[in-house]
């Protein structure tokens, strides 16, 4: 009688046991997804936030740099035609990369032949270079309307020409041949606020200067010497190292004394990739690109 109570109590006891376990599974399985949901939610707001505040401080970066140009002490000791150049402060890095758009091709003034040599500059051949020379011509516009009219539309070109100058960089992107061209690689050839159908040829970034200096005696409007700008493309990247976040700004920014700050912003540019800027060069300390305050303030901030 006493061993079959004892095996009732243990039979008993084990189908606890089990209950208690699939009781467990079964909780387990409701759980461990919302655990891991709310885990990952966490983590993406975290690198959000991250990103968020490396913005914040790119786009001040921003406003510093600009102030120097504005100033004229930045273009003194900044290099202005598109070369990156970067500081690190404790486990940060900052990248800026400044253009002078005195070295860039006005695609309102600039002639039929330096704007082919534009092109060429971001691959195209020779032939595809002049038939978007031309196109972009007949976009901005021609002295008989009329007859601009009853040319029939290029293979190149954009759908319909709008007869009026270009008032952005990015309506290139309506070009047929230009759809897949990156904005940011025809921002770093073209410009719509020099107001010049020359450019400076020691301000050219090194693509365009390339292409130029291959075509030399061909007629090219460009002249010798840094000439002064008042229109910069300006690009700060902020990141940490070792991690994939980064905030990044760009602006295009012309000197204006009237506001406070001597600049005011044209529009935004968009910022290069950071996995591009391998050529970096690297100052030792943050003081020469944005001044012993800034840098104090940085490495304050970092540590």
């Amino acid at each position: 009688m006493t061993e079959e109570r004892s095996e009732g109590e243990n039979g008993s006891a084990g189908f606890s046991l089990v209950a208690v376990l699939v009781f467990m599974l079964i909780v387990s399985a409701i759980i461990v997804p919302f655990a891991v949901t709310a885990k990952t939610k966490l983590m993406i707001a975290n690198n959000e936030v991250e990103q968020e505040r490396l913005s914040l401080l790119a786009e001040g970066l921003a406003n510093v740099v600009s102030s120097e140009l504005a100033n004229g002490s930045g273009t003194e000791k900044l290099r202005l035609d598109a070369t990156p150049i970067a500081c690190r402060s404790g486990e940060f890095t900052f990248d800026v990369r400044i253009q002078d758009h005195s070295g860039l091709i006005d695609l309102n003034a600039a002639d039929a032949h330096l704007l082919s040599l534009g092109f060429a500059s971001l691959g195209f051949d020779r032939q595809t270079s002049e038939e978007l020379a031309e196109a972009a011509i007949q976009f901005r516009g021609s002295t008989n309307a009329f007859a601009a009219q009853a040319e029939p539309a290029s293979s190149v070109g954009p759908p319909q020409n709008k007869q009026a100058p270009f008032e952005s960089v990015s309506e290139l992107q309506e070009f047929s041949a230009l759809a897949s061209t990156p904005l940011h690689d025809l921002h770093d050839v073209f410009t719509v606020f020099s107001k010049r159908g020359t450019l400076s040829l020691d301000l050219a970034p090194s693509r365009l200067r390339t292409v130029l200096a291959d075509a030399s005696g061909s007629g090219a409007s460009t002249t010798e010497g840094a000439s002064e700008g008042s229109t910069y493309s300006v690009e700060v990247t902020a990141r940490r190292d070792g991690s994939g976040i980064a905030g990044q700004v760009g602006f295009i920014i012309e000197k204006y004394p009237a506001s406070a700050a001597g600049f005011r912003r044209l529009s935004r540019s968009p910022a290069a990739d950071i996995t591009k800027l391998a050529a970096t060069t690297f100052s030792e300390n943050c003081d020469a690109l944005f001044g012993p305050e800034v840098a104090q303030i940085l490495r304050g901030w970092a540590s």
